[in-house]
């Protein structure tokens, strides 16, 4: 074989650190073997580069053999030395390779080889050779590295990539540049062929498979059509080739690595492989499979959905057993899989004759409304509608619909109009959302009534979080309910459940909902509640600093949104995304960027950051102008939960406009209902008051919440320092605000608080900080000191100022050489020592 290429390496730290023990063994005088195996695509002829190019830089001697033709030459003639084999499992190489094994080597030399998963014989050789063998194995990458192989791929598609490709190197440059959500659907084992994979992919994919004898091939094909896995008595029915034929072929298959074999069930290696196998096929030769698949197991009582599978694929027209079959497994996996539950409910009504397919239009409602096909949800539904006596499940499934499309006086009308019981909890939905959190607990409480608990406790929390209650009702109930219940019971509630611990600041239970959340919607398909799931964790992320994340998740948000059809949820992830754009671009990018939501409650969200762009950019009339237009200039229309953050930034505005008296009964508003910029707005009348001590002491209680909100209060008691005259104490805090933003990424403030620090320090001279006293520390170094002081651990120092453990370790690290300290105890005695 030639040199390979070498192209950038990543999450391969582990295997790279055994090629360097490797060679320096080799260096040493000894004899190594490096045996580097695994599935095809994996890296291996990549390491075996790698280790080629470490040791033609150490002066080492390297040859490459390929078969058929091994070296000629004794393997000793050159020490130290390395031999890179390539493809080592090739049965060519056992005549040669097997004795060289047995014996040790008389000198300093070292084989390289890269062998596939499958290989019997090498593994053999292996374990009997008397040479030191270091066995690599390299796994899939995980997100991390993928995003290190492509940088500048947002977070969530380099997840999508990793699930698409399972990790394998080669399946992802195959996928460079192309969607993943299209390989994504096309390895979808319901929807296997609906799909076709690019034609990229496919050559890659398929390469080992068009390589088989003949009945290996078919019998390859037999394995994608019969299932994922599938049994072995229905790949054998789906080959129609004799049993003895097809097992045989089987066992060729797993030896070669092709599939594997769990009991009696098989399965391809990479769900890739498998499509492509499948596409391959060909139409005429899948359709045979499937139908005698089909009739085998229908003749044996199979699992319905495994009957649906080859129904959907091999019925014709007029066939009303295989459509009974493709609805009554759509039931089946409703929940599960609800895109696959519409795609056999469609299915079934081509079967039938024209016209009586209509019983089964509320199933395929229902199934596209979960799935996320919302507008096509709509229309279906509304044929259901039309029947004289809809069910509750058929009412609740349009007017959520008509909800998620931001419809809100359609689905309120419609559920009005019901005289069905059943639909209280879709009201209350509607109600919480329309900005009615009464209306939403006394439906919620009805809901319960009726035995909807899940939602309706979760949707009377809402509720009352809404209305301003100090402690939400409900919350325990719905989060016992929620925790103890399957994944298909719980799966459109987790987001309302995630917004109300969320406001209560139980952050690390919401993102233990938004999370359990997530992975339902992503593994079963449940797109329609995807959007709102992504804007609660974009949402807590706003609320721990992650500014970057705060970005990414919203974009995912608002591209599934808008993909569903649905602009009022793309509206939502804009609004709760408009903060994060603040803090890192400014206020005039972020005010271009609002769309305001129908749902008077998201509206809220969007308004608020609104206000506090007008604010950031001086504008204090727009800001005026702003509250008055959202809430009113009393703010009697604002929501009880948000009220006091519109009276702390209007409160600012009237500060700003000369209006102290007026602006005081606002911020005392503000703190009375505890709101995050309570003490932060007080600050500022107190400052326009004269009152300076007592704006001093505002600004430094309103360093709470999260660690941007925490940053801008130290920079506004820097402000109200620098003013006293303690320019050295107002340095101090305005470090530890730049700090804090640049941790959380606000590029925006970072940038506005240098310019702070330039105005302080022309000033008045900077004071000498001579190393061994406390004050040589800056303020972020000073922080961190006091909480080690107090006997906390990195890792709890990292919790409560909102950074890694390793950046804690650096800053304390420069505390113990600035005060000449060897340990955490010697910090504690400086620091008392300032104090007495």
């Amino acid at each position: 074989m030639g040199r390979p290429a070498r192209e950038p390496l990543v999450g391969r730290e582990q295997e790279l650190s055994a090629l360097r023990r490797s060679l320096d063994a080799l260096v040493a005088g000894q004899a190594v073997v490096v045996a580097v195996h695994g599935e095809p695509g994996t890296g291996k002829t990549r390491l075996l580069a790698e280790l080629a190019h470490q040791a033609d830089s150490l002066g080492v001697d390297v040859r490459f053999a390929a078969v058929p033709r091994p070296p000629n030459e004794r393997i000793s003639e050159h020490c130290p030395s390395v031999l890179v084999i390539d493809d080592a499992h090739a049965v060519e190489w056992a005549h040669w390779l097997e004795p060289l094994l047995r014996v040790p080597s008389p000198g300093p030399v070292l084989v390289a080889l890269a062998y596939r998963d499958g290989c019997q014989w090498l593994p053999a050789a292996l374990a009997r050779s008397p040479w030191q063998v270091t066995r690599l194995s390299p796994g899939p990458l995980d997100a991390s590295a993928v995003a290190a192989l492509l940088p500048g791929t947002p977070r969530h598609v380099c997840a999508q990539l990793v699930a698409a490709s399972g990790g394998n190197p080669l399946y992802l440059s195959a996928m460079a540049g192309l969607s993943p959500e299209v390989v994504l659907s096309a390895i979808d084992p319901r929807g296997l062929g609906e799909t076709p994979l690019p034609d990229g992919v496919l050559a890659v994919a398929a390469s080992e498979v068009l390589a088989l004898d003949e009945v290996q091939r078919e019998v390859a094909y037999a394995v994608a059509a019969s299932g994922a896995p599938a049994d072995v008595d229905v790949v054998v029915r789906a080959a129609g080739l004799p049993e003895t034929a097809v097992l045989r072929a089987l066992d060729e298959l797993v030896t070669i690595g092709l599939v594997r074999a769990h009991g009696s069930r098989i399965a391809f290696r990479h769900p890739l492989v498998r499509a492509a196998a499948y596409q391959s096929a060909g139409v005429t030769w899948r359709t045979g499979a499937h139908r005698r698949a089909g009739e085998y197991l229908r003749l044996k009582g199979g699992p319905l959905p495994l009957q649906a599978f080859h129904a959907a694929r091999a019925a014709t027209y007029g066939d009303a057993e295989a459509a009974r079959t493709l609805a009554s497994a759509a039931e089946v996996v409703l929940d599960s899989a609800p895109a696959t539950a519409a795609a056999w409910v469609d299915r079934a009504i081509q079967l039938l004759p024209h016209g009586t397919g209509h019983r089964l239009t509320p199933l395929l409602g229902r199934a596209l409304g979960l799935g996320g096909n919302l507008v096509r949800a709509r229309d279906v539904l509304h044929q259901a509608l039309a029947d004289e006596t809809p069910g509750p499940e058929v009412v609740r499934a349009c007017a959520r619909t008509e909800r998620l499309l931001g419809r809100y006086t359609e689905a309120e009308a419609l559920l009005a109009r019901a005289r069905t019981p059943g639909v209280a909890a879709e009201r209350a939905a509607v109600a919480v959302l329309l900005g009615d959190p009464s209306g939403c607990m006394g439906h919620a409480r009805h809901a319960i009534a009726e035995g909807d608990e899940v939602a309706g406790h979760v949707l009377l929390a809402l509720g009352s979080v809404r209305a301003g209650e100090a402690n939400a009702y409900g919350t325990w109930p719905a989060v016992r309910l929620v925790d103890g219940l399957p994944d298909a019971a719980v799966g459109d509630h987790l987001a309302g459940l995630a917004w109300v611990e969320l406001s209560l600041d139980r952050t690390a239970e919401a993102t233990r909902h938004v999370q359990r959340g997530l992975d339902i919607a992503r593994t079963t398909g449940r797109r329609s509640s995807l959007p709102e799931l992504l804007a609660v964790d974009a949402a807590l992320a706003l609320h721990s600093g992650r500014l970057d994340r705060v970005r990414t998740g919203c974009r995912e948000a608002h591209a599934v949104a808008t993909a569903m059809g649905s602009p009022e949820l793309a509206a939502l992830a804009s609004a709760v995304e408009q903060l994060a754009v603040l803090w890192q671009n400014g206020p005039e990018e972020a005010l271009a960027a609002v769309v305001l939501p129908k749902s008077s409650w998201w509206a809220e969200i969007a308004g608020l950051s609104a206000a506090e762009s007008y604010l950031a950019m001086g504008n204090f009339a727009g800001c005026l102008s702003h509250i008055t237009a959202s809430v009113g200039a009393d703010l009697s229309r604002a929501s009880g939960r948000d009220r006091g953050t519109w009276a702390g930034h209007l409160a600012i505005a009237l500060v700003g406009l000369g209006r102290t008296e007026e602006a005081a009964g606002f911020a005392e508003e503000a703190v009375a209902r505890s709101s995050v910029i309570g003490h932060f707005a007080r600050s500022y009348v107190l400052a326009a008051l004269g009152r300076s001590t007592a704006a001093r002491d505002d600004a430094a209680r309103a360093i709470t919440g999260g660690p941007v909100r925490q940053a801008r209060a130290r920079e506004l008691l820097a402000e109200h320092l620098a003013a006293e005259g303690d320019l050295t104490a107002a340095r101090v805090e305005l470090s530890r605000a730049k700090e804090g933003y640049l941790a959380c990424g606000a590029t925006w403030l970072s940038a506005r608080v240098r310019l702070t620090e330039t105005r302080l320090g022309a000033r008045a001279p900077r004071p000498r900080r001579p190393h061994g006293t406390v004050e040589a520390l800056s303020g972020r170094e000073l922080e961190i000191a006091e909480l080690v002081a107090s006997g906390l651990t990195n890792r709890e120092v990292a919790t409560r100022l909102f950074l890694s453990r390793k950046t804690v370790e650096g800053h304390l690290a420069r505390v113990f050489t600035k005060l000449g300290v060897k340990s955490r105890m010697g910090v504690a005695q400086r620091l008392a020592a300032r104090s007495s």
